[in-house]
């Protein structure tokens, strides 16, 4: 049996499971994964996570058969999101078995780890980023786990057994700097990006495109949470702050908004106690809301697909 902290260092014994060829390996892994995507933003605290397993359940109502990687590795929480205890550990020799949620969900997950509280994990810089291309020798069991980003993320991905499945959403740490390590170790069907509607967040978006469109994999969609409140004396949804033109940058760069979410108080309390949104509430608004912006992700994610697969005439 070997853990989740061993996946770079190898075991006590000294010796590593090495990949020789990372992006082979993925490759080969997950084909039989039908579309993969990731859902990124420009900054934090935006509701990744939330959209994740709330797009994920609502295509697995429908019968999809969907997969979760929550690569935000150091406050992973798709697993607490989905009301699921993690499993903690992992057989790596064989391969991982991801974690079976509701609606048969499949979720590899950080959270995964041996009993008891893990320490935290601390990221080498990736050997194209280091000096010298060396990445530091593993630490002490009682110092926090020293791994390369890229060498754990990796791991998940050559490694888990998620069999057929129709979508694989890789929930992204916030910010954009891993995702240039992800998109070279495998294709990508597209990012899905998520922000909030002000000013600040606007312009970080429109960075973001910029950022995603230079690393060669394209924008599917955009969403924006807590668009504002629902005011009950005035019956109309008010903004929490003022809001930047995401939709002309949108429109500009010839990306779909794919839903507008409001702030939703059962939405935040359903996330924290591990209660699905879109199959507790879905026929309220926001209910309604996310169930489609499930369903225009799957369209364009296999519109895209298909283009993909199809040769030029």
């Amino acid at each position: 049996m070997r853990i989740f902290s061993d996946i770079e260092a190898g075991g006590s014994d000294g010796s590593s499971v090495e990949i020789a060829d990372p992006r082979e390996r993925i490759r080969t892994n997950l084909a039989g994964v039908g579309a993969t995507i990731a859902l990124a933003s420009a900054r934090g605290g935006v509701g990744k996570s939330m959209l994740a397993v709330n797009i994920a359940a609502a295509l697995a109502t429908k019968g999809r058969k969907v997969a979760i990687v929550d690569a935000d590795l150091n406050s992973p929480s798709v697993l607490a999101m989905l009301g699921m205890k993690p499993q903690r550990r992992y057989p790596m020799l064989e391969g991982i078995e991801p974690a079976a949620g509701p609606h048969g969900l499949r979720v590899v997950s950080s959270d995964q780890l041996p009993g008891g509280e893990p320490p935290p994990i601390s990221f080498a810089q990736d050997p194209e980023d280091g000096a010298n291309g060396q990445v530091p020798a593993a630490p002490a069991p009682t110092r926090p786990a020293e791994l390369s980003y890229r060498a754990a993320v990796s791991r998940m991905l050559a490694q888990s057994q998620f069999g057929s499945v129709d979508l694989l959403i890789i929930d992204l740490a916030s910010g954009l700097d891993r995702l240039s390590s992800l998109a070279s170790m495998m294709t990508l069907a597209g990012v899905l990006l998520l922000t909030h509607t002000s000013t600040q967040d606007t312009i970080a978006t429109r960075n973001a495109m910029k950022i995603i469109g230079a690393l060669g994999v394209p924008v599917v969609g955009i969403v924006e949470n807590m668009v504002g409140f629902n005011c009950d004396g005035c019956r109309a949804v008010r903004p929490l702050w003022p809001e930047g033109d995401l939709h002309g940058i949108a429109h500009e760069a010839n990306v779909p908004i794919l839903g507008r979410l409001a702030f939703e108080p059962r939405l935040a309390d359903s996330t924290d106690h591990g209660v699905l949104f879109v199959r507790e509430y879905a026929s309220t608004p926001t209910g309604k809301v996310l169930a489609e912006i499930a369903n225009q992700l799957e369209t364009i994610v296999a519109a895209r697909t298909r283009a993909v697969a199809t040769p030029a005439s």
